[in-house]
């Protein structure tokens, strides 16, 4: 009798287990604004085309080109100048701390602060931090974002970031 009974229990755990993981994915899967700021850092710092998915439209320069992609060729070129590949320049962000400044149902503010490394390659960064090798670069911004078809944008002037530049 106490046989049946155990088996029972641990079915039931496993499908109350199965249950929450669904919830939980279902959970992370829900945008935010403060993970928007936080991919749209990731992404500006590696150089990464998929920092323009997290543009405004007033950023995304419409069928013009984007300030992201503008921003990436300055960063090639600055690096062609230095006599290094695109790697050079590109930074992975290593620790990253965010805080809601404000936030209602149209828009957000979000205070960025953390530390990147140079991004040859992502061993090679996560093997400088381990042994403290190279330099660590410090940045703090603060990122104003607003709700576009029902998805969060960062807009305004994203670490320096302009249609002008």
């Amino acid at each position: 009798m106490a046989k049946g009974s155990n088996i029972s229990a641990w079915i039931l755990l496993v499908v109350l287990a199965v249950c929450l993981q669904v919830v939980f994915v279902f959970a992370d899967s829900r945008q935010s604004a403060t993970q928007t700021a936080v991919d749209f850092a990731k992404a500006y710092f590696l150089l990464d085309n998929d920092m323009e998915s997290h543009l405004c439209s007033d950023l995304a320069g419409g069928g013009d080109e984007s300030a992201a992609d503008k921003y990436i060729r300055a960063m090639q070129k600055e690096a062609e100048l230095r006599g290094f590949d695109t790697g050079m320049v590109r930074k992975m962000v290593t620790h990253l701390e965010t805080e809601t400044v404000a936030q209602n149902d149209g828009s957000a503010t979000i205070h960025l602060a953390g530390h990147s490394r140079t991004c040859i390659h992502p061993v090679f960064t996560y093997i400088a931090k381990l042994f403290q090798l190279g330099q660590q670069y410090t940045f703090e911004e603060t990122l104003n974002l607003i709700k576009e078809d029902g998805q969060w944008k960062v807009c305004g002037n994203p670490f320096g970031l302009s249609l002008d530049s």
